[in-house]
């Protein structure tokens, strides 16, 4: 969305046009990356007492207008709070995000006026409709990089592979070579193989497999955090802390004591766990 000079038939805090006096509307974004994710931190400041007790009523909000050309995304964020969070996530945006920041009409406001109006429109009433802009705020183009490494292709540091035991009914972990090597019993690996190729149950797989397989070399490298040159040699030891240092956390002592393995996990893997469970659901729902 592209700010643009409007003409407006009612008063409108702008930076352009001195329809008020001694009023100003301001916005701003902080962006955070959380794992492949992006945190917004969406600000606003209102200068005007009277359309303030009307924020504080909501009969006006923030609408933060949230639009990346490159994927098609658009989303508004509606609030009266002087800063509001958004996350929003690494598959919905790519390349430059526009925000733009209004002050709208959450109802219709009838005979609208305002003791802080310029003179020309001092004593004036408006009726304004629920969705009318009252105030205009900045227009911030926020550059977002996708983040994603080889951890994205989970062949690249697991490996799932047929126990040898038949008597084994468990899956056993074994991080003691380039890859994290995960051993599945005969008739589930048969089951897995046949299932893989499927794109949309890949996060069932994640779930099931890849997770619990990354938190067990996560736990032990913390437990390991001061001997971690002795991982050094291992591609999937290297991949993961590269993948780390792309999300902000470094694979040094004092962030591996800090860090909690399976929340550590999902990030890692952008979340999979609710995908996995939609999917299923879904599956429920046809079958109903």
């Amino acid at each position: 969305m592209q700010l643009r000079n409007k003409y407006y038939t009612y008063p409108v805090i702008t930076e352009d046009v001195d329809f008020y006096e001694n009023s100003s509307f301001a916005s701003g974004v902080e962006q955070v990356i959380d794992g492949y994710n992006i945190r917004l931190k969406l600000k606003a400041e209102l200068v005007n007492p009277e359309l303030e007790e009307m924020l504080n009523r909501e009969e006006v909000l923030f609408a933060h207008h949230i639009e990346c050309t490159q994927t098609c995304f658009r989303k508004i964020v509606l609030t009266n709070e002087n800063e509001k969070e958004c996350v929003l996530r690494d598959g919905d945006v790519n390349g430059i995000v526009q925000v733009c920041s209004f002050l709208v009409a959450n109802k219709n406001i009838e005979k609208y006026s305002n003791s802080l109006f310029a003179p020309d429109f001092r004593g004036f009433k408006f009726d304004i409709e629920r969705g009318c802009i009252m105030a205009v705020g900045s227009q911030i183009n926020l550059r977002i990089n996708k983040i994603r490494d080889d951890l994205a292709n989970t062949s690249s540091i697991f490996s799932i592979v047929p126990s040898r035991d038949d008597t084994i009914t468990n899956i056993k972990v074994d991080t003691t070579g380039n890859k994290i090597v995960i051993m599945i019993p005969q008739e589930s690996f048969s089951i897995y193989s046949n299932m893989s190729s499927i794109l949309d149950i890949q996060p069932v797989m994640h779930s099931l497999l890849i997770i619990p397989s990354l938190v067990y070399a996560l736990t032990e490298l913390k437990e390991s955090r001061t001997h971690l040159y002795d991982y050094e040699d291992y591609r999937w030891y290297r991949s993961l802390r590269k993948a780390a240092e792309k999300i902000n956390i470094k694979f040094d002592e004092e962030s591996l004591e800090n860090i909690e393995p399976l929340d550590f996990a999902q990030k890692l893997l952008d979340s999979p766990i609710p995908k996995a469970v939609n999917y299923l659901r879904g599956d429920i729902d046809e079958e109903d």
